[in-house]
């Protein structure tokens, strides 16, 4: 509750006249004016009046938080609420905690509220990946007299999982996950689904266990298949987490992030491990990347979670970790090497 420039006003008039009159009588003042201590009296009394009576007249108003959509660390965001006063309520406007400036600011400016549920929307930006607590919404009006605004929490707190940036893939990274998947994928020992995507011309360059030979006799030219295989398309991203750099890390998490969206966008079988998925996370993109958004910092060495057996692309810091024993070889792709082949956001960089 603070006091209004009208508060403000009737405060200092109340004080001062007030003052004045005793004053004038203390000095037997013939001028002083009948009354004037009973109007001082009454100036300051608004003040208790209205600070009794302002947040009792915001009682009615009711909210919700709403989350209309998925939100992006550094991206532009919507936020709403379900607002509604089944006893109606007089004029207010709606206050709510901003997670880029971390100060409150108004949402809305309303004349009134009925029962009737408005649903106001309002944009944001979350700086931060992970799970962020935002307060309760806050309705702060100034009836009666204008004298105090008083402020009254109107709906319980939120919590918003805040996924990580997401940047854009070069076509570098595609040609060279390609070339890398051919040379090893003989070594793939899951074999997945093996459905038939299309056939499609022999081009130079391409592994000949990719020919369909049945289909190449009967066309009488090579033909190379094309397959939803999860032995050809399934994929394992593991992600160094133990970089004690704060900044590296988020750069790598939102690479692992973009390629979380791009290759699963193109029909990719994804599963991701690290410290934060030590027996592997599946599922669909949301999955995956409320698992990203959730990983932690934590300095057991990447290699320990390499899986065997299935393609792995590793995302590391620095060098690359030992991993000679592990079949079929890993890709790894160090954190300079992904600034080649993944744009990531320009404020992470």
């Amino acid at each position: 509750m603070r006091l209004t420039g009208i508060g403000g006003m009737v405060l200092y008039v109340g004080i001062v006249w007030g003052l004045g009159v005793a004053a004038m009588r203390m000095l037997e003042v013939k001028a002083a004016p009948g009354g004037g201590i009973s109007f001082a009296i009454a100036l300051l009394a608004v003040l208790p009046i209205a600070a009794y009576l302002a947040p009792r007249r915001l009682r009615a108003v009711q909210a919700t938080w709403t989350v209309p959509g998925p939100c992006h660390a550094g991206a532009e965001a919507t936020l709403g609420a379900a607002l509604n006063a089944p006893g109606g309520a007089p004029p207010f406007t709606l206050e709510a905690f901003n997670p880029a400036t971390r100060r409150w600011g108004t949402v809305l400016r309303l004349r009134g509220l009925g029962a009737a549920v408005l649903r106001p929307a309002w944009s944001v930006r979350f700086p931060r990946r992970g799970l962020v607590r935002l307060p309760p919404l806050v309705a702060r009006g100034e009836q009666p007299f204008g004298a105090l605004s008083a402020a009254r929490a109107v709906s319980p707190p939120n919590e918003v999982l805040v996924l990580p940036a997401l940047g854009t893939v070069r076509r570098a990274l595609h040609a060279r996950l390609r070339a890398w998947m051919d040379l090893h994928a003989s070594s793939v020992t899951d074999a997945g689904d093996d459905e038939l995507a299309y056939l499609r011309p022999y081009r130079p360059g391409d592994a000949p266990h990719g020919i369909h030979w049945r289909a190449s006799a009967r066309h009488g030219g090579l033909l190379v298949a094309e397959r939803h295989a999860l032995g050809c398309k399934r994929l394992a991203v593991v992600v160094d987490t133990a970089g004690g750099d704060p900044r590296k890390l988020e750069r790598l998490i939102c690479a692992a992030a973009t390629l979380v969206d791009d290759l699963g966008s193109h029909g990719w079988s994804l599963t991701l491990y690290g410290t934060f998925a030590p027996r592997g996370v599946t599922g669909d993109r949301d999955r995956l990347l409320e698992a990203l958004a959730l990983a932690p910092a934590d300095q057991r060495p990447v290699a320990d979670f390499v899986p065997m057996g299935m393609p792995a692309l590793v995302l590391c810091h620095g060098a690359a970790p030992p991993l000679a024993g592990v079949r079929p070889r890993p890709l790894v792709l160090s954190l300079g090497e992904l600034d080649d082949l993944v744009r990531i956001p320009r404020r992470l960089r």
